[in-house]
Formats: C-alpha cells, structure tokens, sequence
C-alpha cells in the first residue's frame, strides 16, 4: 500500500473542524464539506488523508478520549479521604472541562447518545473509555468508604452507586447551565454547581430526615 504524504497542519485543522462538525451535529449529520471548507483544505484531501467519514469520526474521538484521559489522570492520582472532598474536586474538575473545551464534552456527550448506531469499532472504543473511568472511580470512593463508620445494615457498593449518582447529577446540571448561559466565560461563575455538590453530599451522608425522640 502505498504511503500517503501527509502535511501535519492541514491534518490538524482537519481534526479540529471535525472535532466542531461532530460535536454539534453527530457523527450521522455531520458534513464532510463543512469540515473542509472549516480546515481550509478540499474535500477530496480529507478522504484522501482518512479515507472514509467512519476513519474521521475514529481518529477525532480516539483524539479526546486520549486527551481527556491525560488531563483525569493527576485527578485519580490524588490521595482522598473524604467523600465530599472527592466529589467537590471532581465537580470543580468537570466545570473546568466543559468551560475550556466544551466540544470535547459534547463530542462524547453525543457519542453516547448515539452510541448504538456508530461503527462497532466506536462503540468499543466508548465502552473501553468508559470502563476504565468507572474501575478507577469506583476504586478510589472504595479506598475511601472502607475507612467509613458505615452501619452494618447498608451495602458498602449501594453507598458506591449512591455517590456515583451525585457525580452524574451535578455533570447533567452544569452541561444544562452551560447549555442556557452560554456567555459564562470562568469557572468561579459556576462555583456553585460544587457548592451544590457538597450540600447533596452532606445530605447524603448525614440523611434527610428528622431524629425524633422516642415518645415515652
């Protein structure tokens, strides 16, 4: 097979205008000749370079899936022993992601939506993404909840999907504010979406409902 010659800046705008292209619309709605006239490149240099939309739409995800990895990694290497700190650092650390790269977010936020209709070799990729954030999240909330005075009644992996929950809650919350406000510019505008987080934590933890004495 012949070796293609590939100049490395036209290749990048390539990715980057997909990266765009896919993010609002999809992997099924997204146009091959927007992406070009987006990369300033002809249509026939991206299926010269990718050879088909599917090879585009593998390489632009695998790209952040990598990218996001990279940037998670000094999040999942710090030492926690407390569950609210886990979730507001982690909630502080997801506000910071969608706020500087919003299409990286939505790609995948997209990918997933769709992720039974794309290429097998997507929808690997996806799960593969996914497992191996769920196995270090659930590794380190363990590390933590073993260390916690949890009564005897209640299922160390229920207190786990519990906790999980609220980190799925407050992405929804800040992807529907993002969604609404989309002149926030900083982080600190969106500080109380970890504020939120502490307090569905502490309610967690501590329960909802009243003590009552025992009437005599």
């Amino acid at each position: 097979m012949k070796e293609i010659n590939i100049d490395q800046q036209k290749y990048e705008r390539i990715l980057q205008a997909a990266l765009k292209q896919f993010a609002t619309y999809g992997y099924q709605k997204a146009n091959t000749d927007e992406i070009a006239r987006d990369a300033g490149v002809s249509k026939g240099l991206i299926f010269h370079y990718f050879g088909k939309k599917q090879v585009l739409y593998e390489r632009t995800i695998s790209r952040v899936i990598d990218f996001l990895i990279e940037q998670s990694s000094d999040l999942f290497t710090k030492q926690y022993t407390d569950l609210v700190e886990v979730v507001v650092v982690s909630t502080r650390y997801k506000i910071k992601l969608e706020q500087e790269y919003p299409d990286y977010i939505h790609l995948l936020i997209a990918a997933y939506a769709q992720k039974y209709s794309l290429p097998n070799e997507i929808q690997e990729k996806l799960a593969q993404y996914m497992d191996e954030n769920m196995e270090i999240v659930h590794q380190l909330l363990t590390g933590i909840i073993e260390q916690l005075p949890i009564k005897k009644e209640i299922v160390q992996q229920d207190v786990i999907q519990l906790v999980l929950g609220i980190f799925n809650q407050v992405s929804v919350e800040s992807l529907q504010f993002l969604k609404a406000h989309p002149e926030v510019t900083e982080v600190k505008q969106m500080q109380f979406l970890a504020e939120r987080a502490e307090i569905y934590m502490g309610i967690l933890q501590t329960g909802f409902l009243e003590n009552k004495a025992e009437e005599k």
